[in-house]
């Protein structure tokens, strides 16, 4: 019997969502635009199979040899915005198949607006590997002080115009094109101190200067660097991963060697509700350390059935 959450379709064109997954496809709504991408969790049937018959904007085609192409059956713009919640977004289809932003990471910036800080001003938050910046915003809109590094310039530009887009300054957080390991250890030498963390690092990849990062190679030992930047005690670390080798569960162990101080280890996988009222593995993991006093109450981090 077909599943009837797909009336809860939004009928706003400016808002994201997931409308359905299967046969390692997703289906999804992005402003005005319906889009089609590759999703290799997806190895189960459609549940709303007649949605996906007409109307798509643009289908994501891998390659045989790696990466892919975009195939476009009406215009779509290099960039358009759209909503979650209240956060703004702009969207762009890329040559990677990413679309700007993660939409399962949603509920990791409202639980940055929901931690309990009495004086979020003394907050300073080091987001490194940061994209498009969207954790950045929600810091910035809590009112943390924030460090946003990422090697790629482009997508810098584009976490600044996010901010603006929240109306938000851009001027209110110090931006670097950077590599993120060189940086860190220049900015201990310096004598700076965070005690906020956001990691999203890649399973592989490159700096401004070609210098390669290697999660299993290199996580450790960021970690630790990064607990000489709090001195050993951060007020929160987010550290999500879209490798499958990095489930949430090694994440937690990975912080738990690194935090000695007391406090709330939240673990899980990063996941979204569709339309069709089933939950799409992401296939990212997500482990969050926070300090007790910081925690909110009855906040529900991961979304379940």
């Amino acid at each position: 019997m077909q599943n009837d959450n797909h009336k809860n379709l939004s009928k706003n064109n400016s808002f994201y969502q997931l409308i359905d997954s299967g046969d390692r496809l997703k289906l999804e709504q992005i402003g005005p635009y319906k889009i089609i991408r590759p999703a290799s969790e997806a190895c189960y049937p459609k549940s709303l199979p007649n949605l996906w018959e007409k109307g798509i904007d643009a289908t994501y085609v891998r390659s045989d040899e790696g990466g892919g192409h975009w195939e476009y059956n009406n215009l779509v713009p290099q960039q358009f915005s759209v909503s979650m919640g209240n956060f703004k977004m702009y969207a762009k289809l890329t040559g990677f198949g990413h679309i700007g932003f993660f939409p399962e990471h949603y509920p990791l910036w409202n639980l940055l607006l929901n931690l309990k800080v009495e004086e979020p001003g003394n907050i300073n938050v080091l987001n490194l590997f940061a994209y498009t910046g969207l954790s950045t915003v929600a810091c910035v809109k809590k009112g943390f002080s924030v460090c946003h590094v990422d090697s790629s310039k482009g997508m810098i530009e584009l976490a600044k115009r996010n901010l603006s887009l929240n109306n938000l300054s851009e001027n209110s957080v110090r931006w670097m094109v950077e590599d993120v390991r060189k940086f860190v250890g220049r900015e201990i030498k310096r004598g700076k101190v965070y005690n906020g963390f956001i990691l999203d690092p890649p399973a592989f990849g490159r700096g401004p200067k070609n210098e390669v990062w290697k999660l299993e190679q290199h996580i450790s030992n960021l970690l630790e660097d990064i607990m000489e930047l709090c001195g050993g005690a951060p007020s929160f670390v987010f550290l999500t991963c879209y490798s499958s080798d990095f489930t949430s569960l090694i994440l937690e162990r990975i912080l738990r060697t690194h935090i000695k101080t007391g406090g709330i280890f939240l673990s899980g996988e990063l996941a979204i509700k569709e339309a069709s009222g089933h939950l799409f593995a992401s296939g990212g993991s997500c482990s969050i350390y926070l300090q007790k006093e910081l925690c909110p109450s009855n906040f529900s981090l991961f979304p379940r059935y």
